[in-house]
């Protein structure tokens, strides 16, 4: 992958992110399409080392929001469920 190429997956993958309101399946997808681009990126840190740090980041926001909004206090009365306290 030319680094051109890898620059506009990585834009595209930042607008996604983005627009993201609550829509965890959408962080889900983008999330798996980041890490591909990571990977391709690592391969060869010296040409693509400014979007390694970009999809770095991206992937950090990106797993918060794909993560599974349950409850895992075992004291909590909403244990394994959605709730309001986390």
């Amino acid at each position: 992958m030319k680094a051109e190429e890898l620059r506009a997956v990585v834009e595209e993958l930042e607008r996604g992110a983005r627009c993201l309101d609550g829509e965890r399946t959408v962080a889900q997808e983008l999330k798996r399409r980041s890490e591909e681009a990571l990977e391709k990126a690592e391969a060869r840190p010296e040409e693509f080392a400014p979007l390694i740090e970009r999809l770095d980041y991206l992937l950090m926001v990106l797993t918060e929001k794909a993560k599974e909004n349950v409850c895992t206090n075992t004291k909590c009365p909403h244990y394994g469920k959605k709730c309001r306290m986390r």
